[in-house]
């Protein structure tokens, strides 16, 4: 069995974020979308199921490569990084197909994601690759039981639900999921002699070329002052006042 995982290189979230046109200012050195590491220990289970491959995928600026290689520390065999300065402000379409073309060239039966990334918050990536390479999609992933098969418990409005693990399937996995594995220095060291192979979008079967214009961004100003009262004991008629004023009582 051949896995890919998406892990996504992010600014370090302990920054301030800077924009540039639109788009997030991304340093040399960025770190693992923590989202990730969840999707990545899925992705490690079933490899210690199946004696699968683990593949890290990801559409990124390579840069000092640190958030690959704590994605690497966690267990995988090796990272297929697509680099290329013209897919900069890709929307969340653009992505999943690059991302689909990546998991393509691994051979990859089994695409695992985390739920959303933490710097865009689209939360479509997963189903997206799912549409564009025909498999199910397994999304929302909170548990994991592996036995004699391996049952994945999804969330869902209503509560949750149990499906078996699909042959080809792709995989989208919550927060709470499970937990992941923290490398010990040994992981770390190894992480470094594994392979990470960097390509362009000249090395993809699809047309990149960007069908999205940045026009301008705008910050959302408030300018409603809340009210201050400072009580003595007699808060609660106050609230109930306020509360019939705007007649919700």
């Amino acid at each position: 069995m051949k896995i890919a995982v998406c892990a996504k290189q992010i600014p370090d979230p302990a920054n301030p974020i800077e924009y540039s046109n639109g788009n997030v200012v991304r340093p040399e050195e960025q770190v693992l979308d923590d989202t990730d590491r969840y999707g990545i220990e899925v992705a490690l289970l079933l490899k210690e199921k199946y004696d699968a491959e683990v593949t890290v995928i990801s559409m990124t600026n390579v840069g000092t490569e640190k958030g690959i290689q704590q994605a690497l520390q966690m267990g995988p065999d090796k990272a297929l990084v697509l680099q290329d300065d013209s897919l900069v402000g890709s929307n969340s379409l653009m992505t999943s197909n690059v991302l689909s073309e990546l998991a393509k060239i691994v051979e990859a039966e089994i695409i695992i994601f985390g739920t959303e990334s933490t710097d865009g918050y689209s939360g479509v990536v997963p189903q997206q690759v799912s549409r564009i390479l025909n498999i199910p999609c397994i999304s929302y992933v909170k548990n994991i039981e592996i036995g004699d098969d391996v049952t994945l418990t999804r969330q869902t409005i209503e509560g949750s639900e149990k499906v078996k693990l699909q042959e080809k399937c792709v995989i989208s996995v919550t927060a709470s999921g499970v937990e992941p594995r923290y490398p010990n220095f040994k992981d770390i060291m190894a992480a470094k002699n594994k392979e990470v192979k960097v390509i362009t979008k000249n090395d993809i079967d699809f047309n990149t070329n960007q069908n999205m214009q940045f026009i301008e961004i705008k910050d959302i100003a408030n300018t409603k002052q809340g009210q201050k009262i400072t009580d003595e004991g007699d808060a609660d008629k106050l609230i109930i006042e306020k509360l019939k004023e705007i007649k919700a009582i």
